[in-house]
């Protein structure tokens, strides 16, 4: 972890509240207020002062060289999950065309108007299997790349990348893919850590990868050369093609590029019309621009939801109800009127279907004693960093995507409520309590040769 989880925080809501203010993003129907911003930067102080309190900003230590982690059993439980979800997957878009994009709009339209009404979801078994399952893809890519010395790339693709490509097909969502890629990339930076260019590798089987003493010479670990940097290129470019068609997509039912600009403004709140847009539209054309304009506007989006709801939310708590894909589905079969009701009071301040930033989301879950769950996320963070860079026990670099991306994605939702969250921090977890730290015994001291009389 290059940034304590405080100084990363700071920097990534700077950055958002930058982009916001550079490009020519501009309100329309909001009204942003001091009370909100005041409300946000206590949250965000909350989180850092929790991180702060478990660690404090420290250099990396060098690793010990006698530890190594064995991941047998992690390794069993997510192949295991991994194989269940693509299996679901396809029994669940069985007959469905999954690459017509229109309609996968239509469908997730439809999905979030059940919800709002408080109504049960109607997603079939299979569906709900691979809900469950395929987060283990995550924590199987960043094992798989980070911890082995000479990654598979077929283990890669079956464990890692298939089970979220076909969830993501079934869902018809771009969040599983690019989470994905993400964890791909940040697995190969991780083997700076995991496998140091000055420290010897120790000689293990291929389910027990690590840093430990040199045993017998063998390979240098592997590094990302082109032909894998090409790769990672190319798997990010088909995503992009992706992401891109999707928006194009949704554009085409609304009547085209202009008339999602129209849409925007009038029903997101926000246009690109702002000072300087002038330069964008000239350079880029309006395709292209309305692309700028949806990407940043994905990843900022939170800074100006959480200012409205910290304004105007005037709802009950919805105990993680609004944050949580579980909770939520748990309580539509629970309380469907319990959900209606919370989802109305977002929708009247234009809030509903936008993502509202992680600490939005713990407000309207828990009002103000969202603040301790906030703290405790900081802290949790914290806790990580300190025992990465501690350097003592391998196993836990393996959170450090997790943790990381955790922060990066707080202007979007928490850590276990952004793309299933909450399943793949469980799976995370029951990674690390099945892997095991093993420590190299030292040879024993030869005994002193006993002298002549």
């Amino acid at each position: 972890m290059r940034y304590h989880p405080a100084v990363l925080m700071v920097m990534v809501w700077g950055a958002c509240m930058g982009l916001f203010y550079i490009l020519p993003f501009q309100l329309e129907n909001r009204v942003m207020t001091l009370y909100g911003f005041l409300i946000l930067t206590l949250f965000i102080a909350v989180f850092c002062g929790g991180a702060l309190a478990a660690s404090r900003p420290q250099g990396q230590r060098p690793p010990r060289s006698d530890v190594t982690v064995n991941f047998e059993l992690a390794d069993r439980a997510l192949m295991a999950a991994a194989t269940i979800a693509v299996l679901a997957a396809l029994a669940d878009t069985a007959g469905r065309n999954i690459f017509d994009l229109a309609a996968a709009y239509e469908t997730r339209s439809d999905r979030a108007g059940d919800l709002m009404a408080g109504r049960g979801s109607a997603s079939s078994i299979w569906f709900q299997i691979a809900f469950v399952t395929y987060p283990a893809g995550y924590v199987y890519i960043v094992r798989e790349v980070a911890f082995r010395a000479h990654p598979t790339p077929w283990r890669i693709g079956l464990f890692g990348l298939l089970p979220v490509v076909m969830a993501s097909l079934s869902m018809g969502g771009r969040a599983p893919l690019f989470y994905a890629l993400l964890m791909l990339v940040y697995g190969f930076a991780l083997r700076r850590q995991t496998f140091p260019a000055t420290a010897p590798v120790r000689r293990t089987a291929p389910v027990a990868v690590g840093v430990g003493p040199a045993m017998r010479p063998r390979r240098r670990p592997f590094r990302l050369n082109a032909a894998a940097k090409v790769g990672i290129a190319l798997i990010g470019l088909m995503m992009l093609v992706y992401f891109v068609q999707v928006f194009a997509a949704r554009a085409d039912v609304a009547g085209g590029i202009d008339a999602m600009f129209g849409v925007a403004g009038g029903q997101w709140g926000v246009n690109f019309n702002g000072p300087g847009s002038n330069l964008f539209f000239s350079l880029l054309g309006p395709d292209a621009t309305y692309m700028v304009f949806v990407f940043v506007w994905y990843w900022i989006q939170g800074f100006v939801m959480s200012n409205v709801v910290f304004t105007s939310y005037d709802g009950p708590a919805l105990l993680g109800v609004y944050g949580i894909d579980l909770a939520s589905a748990l309580m539509r079969r629970l309380n469907g009127e319990f959900v209606a009701n919370g989802y109305a009071h977002l929708n009247a301040i234009n809030v509903y279907g936008f993502l509202p930033s992680a600490f939005a989301a713990l407000y309207v879950d828990l009002k103000f004693f969202g603040l301790a769950v906030c703290a405790g996320w900081g802290w949790a963070a914290g806790w990580i960093y300190r025992k990465v860079k501690q350097g003592l026990d391998p196993k836990w670099v393996l959170a450090v995507p997790f943790v990381t991306l955790g922060i990066l994605f707080s202007t979007i939702g928490t850590p276990i409520g952004f793309s299933n969250g909450l399943v793949t921090h469980s799976w995370l977890v029951v990674t690390l309590v099945l892997a095991r730290t093993v420590v190299a015994r030292r040879p024993a001291a030869a005994p002193a040769a006993r002298r002549s009389p």
